[in-house]
């Protein structure tokens, strides 16, 4: 059996035996950044690089897609993706002669660390706000991008690939079920640095939103601070 025939055959093995739990976990595990999507796109939008924030929605489906057929990577590089979409958005959005310099010429990109700079220098309240969230999070990681560019940049063993045929490129089903609990940390990681930036305009924020962080605050004092 070649390796081409043998990669279609267990990539439709996996669709057919795991591609829905998969996908209806996925979905799960995304539902608040889909919530923080519906809000961006109809109380946040500047007309400015719209297809950034679009391309968060694209970026959740890419992932879904390749855990459907098995792929573990891939699907990561498209979490990873959906944090480079988010933060280069808030950036953009407000910088409409950047955006179409960077259209035009393809330079000038903005890294993650410039642009967490840049929101800790033009919004006042976001770095005390972010440290309040790091306080109650409920994620294991503080900043997931840390562990999904490790595994794209592979500087050590274990995110190294070892593919000897196209159907190794499959991943082991208990690696598949790992992406969508990454997906989560994403998203509360993501739903943080939002929160921190629009906290102010909470009462448009969606309800499920707002119910789940308040769920998260320890004490009265420490709400209070956050949206002082």
């Amino acid at each position: 059996m070649s390796g081409v025939v043998q990669l279609g055959q267990r990539a439709l093995e996996n669709a057919n035996v795991r591609g829905s739990e998969l996908c209806e976990a996925m979905e799960r595990a995304a539902r608040p950044q889909l919530l923080w999507l519906h809000y961006l796109l109809g109380h946040r939008d500047t007309g400015t690089a719209r297809c950034l924030i679009e391309g968060v929605e694209s970026a959740i489906r890419e992932g879904t897609a390749c855990l459907i057929l098995g792929l573990a990577r891939p699907a990561l590089n498209s979490l990873r993706m959906q944090i480079d979409l988010t933060l280069s958005w808030l950036y953009f959005k407000d910088h409409p002669i950047e955006w179409e310099q960077i259209q035009q010429t393809g330079e000038n990109f903005k890294l993650k660390k410039e642009l967490l700079q840049y929101l800790k220098d033009w919004h006042p309240k976001f770095g005390a706000r972010i440290g309040i969230l790091l306080q109650i999070k409920r994620r294991k990681l503080s900043d997931p991008y840390r562990l999904l560019s490790a595994h794209m940049h592979g500087q050590n063993e274990l995110s190294i690939p070892n593919i000897r045929s196209p159907a190794d490129a499959l991943a082991k089903p208990e690696i598949l079920a790992e992406v969508p609990l990454i997906q989560v940390e994403c998203c509360e990681y993501l739903s943080d640095i939002l929160w921190a930036v629009f906290g102010d305009h909470w009462r448009a924020v969606p309800t499920d939103l707002m119910s789940d962080l308040d769920g998260r605050f320890v004490t009265k004092a420490q709400k209070a601070d956050f949206f002082k």
